[in-house]
């Protein structure tokens, strides 16, 4: 099979988070069976200028696909236009619903084209994604589907979650196949325990809808000691500036640290450095830093609003509501108070879960049978 993808962010760049991960894993791992082609951006999330180690406006040979990187602008679309109408594919395969440029465009000339569509929105129909900027949202979802532009379209789903998310928002008649993500294949290696202040960390870009304030607001309520080590992008500034304001009003014995970018290469041997990933986000369809978090041995403390759920029963974590903010702190508090040996048991039942889980083909396998799917349906 023959596939041209779109999304929005690429290698070399990182800023643009999971959605990142999910289609390096996914050529990484099913790189050998199908034939992948991607069209990106020629810069990294919020930047203005290209990427130096790449050539724009041209095919680079990127691991196991072809990766052209389109420039901004006019171009841009003309070149992306080009593309589509070559017709070399057997399937497009679009990673965001919202985005004009990597996903509305393409799949406009794919329509007029006749080509197979799958489009993986990626999180963008959680409740919590679809609060930010709803009007313009809302009006966007109403004219897709006053259009009639979800017919014939694939929808993949990362869960049973994300797929009655998009029942919700597109109707029970769209065609879904359940999908997960491609998860990382690395763990940590040895695990390092802390004897002090409880140590967490958050790595995600700050933005509304990872909830970083929300979390800042929980630390008030943590009697004992605490470090927070803050890193991701600042893809907000008027968000981050509310964040700095929160963290000025913290008592003494909470420490918030922002730690700046942290490269996708260094995250797994950054977080087995900490006792707890802290990350009450709004909404993922998948969540790749959360999968990392485990790999890397570390239990999650997170909202109820990815896929990772009944973590408490597993022993790797908590998933909680936010509507019960002092839940959250109970957590932090409990775990604050606990031994070093205590948090190593923790830490090695995380590691194990995480090696069992990860190694498995499933998710792989899912995958390519989405695809084989989109290949026959007529």
């Amino acid at each position: 099979m023959n596939i041209l993808c779109f999304t929005g962010s690429y290698l070399p760049g990182y800023k643009g988070g999971g959605p990142i991960k999910t289609i390096k894993n996914l050529f990484d791992q099913t790189g050998d069976e199908i034939n992948f082609k991607l069209i990106t951006s020629d810069r990294d999330l919020g930047d203005t200028f290209p990427y130096t180690s790449i050539t724009s406006g041209d095919w680079n040979q990127v691991g196991k696909a072809s990766v052209f990187y389109i420039k901004p602008g006019k171009s841009g679309y003309t070149q992306t236009a080009r593309i589509l109408r070559n017709k070399d594919y057997d399937i497009v395969y679009l990673n965001s619903f919202f985005s004009f440029r990597f996903s509305f465009f393409p799949l406009l000339i794919s329509k007029t084209l006749n080509k197979k569509i799958v489009l993986g929105p990626r999180g963008e129909f959680s409740e919590g994604a679809l609060s930010l900027k709803s009007s313009k949202k809302r009006i966007f979802i109403f004219l897709f589907k006053l259009l009639r532009l979800h017919k014939g379209i694939i929808f993949q789903a990362s869960s049973n979650y994300e797929a009655n998310d998009i029942r919700r928002v597109l109707g029970h008649n769209v065609d879904i196949h359940i999908a997960e993500d491609i998860g990382t294949q690395e763990f940590a290696k040895d695990i390092n325990t802390t004897s002090n202040s409880l140590n967490t960390v958050f790595i995600s870009r700050i933005s509304p809808k990872k909830n970083l304030l929300f979390a800042l607001e929980i630390l008030k309520k943590v009697q004992q000691p605490l470090t927070y080590d803050i890193y991701g992008p600042i893809e907000d500034v008027d968000y981050w500036q509310q964040c700095e304001t929160a963290i000025k009003t913290l008592p003494p014995h909470i420490q918030v640290n922002y730690k700046g970018n942290l490269t996708p290469d260094n995250v797994i041997n950054t977080l087995r450095n900490y006792d707890l990933f802290f990350f009450p986000t709004k909404g993922e369809n998948y969540g790749h830093v959360i999968a990392e978090a485990l790999c890397a041995g570390l239990p999650i403390l997170i909202a109820n609003t990815t896929p990772w759920r009944n973590l408490q029963e597993l022993g790797i974590g908590w998933d909680l509501p936010l509507t019960n903010p002092d839940a959250f702190s109970d957590v932090l508090n409990n775990l604050a108070t606990m031994s070093p040996e205590e948090h190593l048991a923790m830490r090695q039942n995380v590691l194990a879960w995480a090696k069992n889980k990860f190694s498995q083909r499933d998710a792989i396998e899912a995958n390519i049978a989405l695809f084989k799917y989109a290949y026959h349906k007529k």
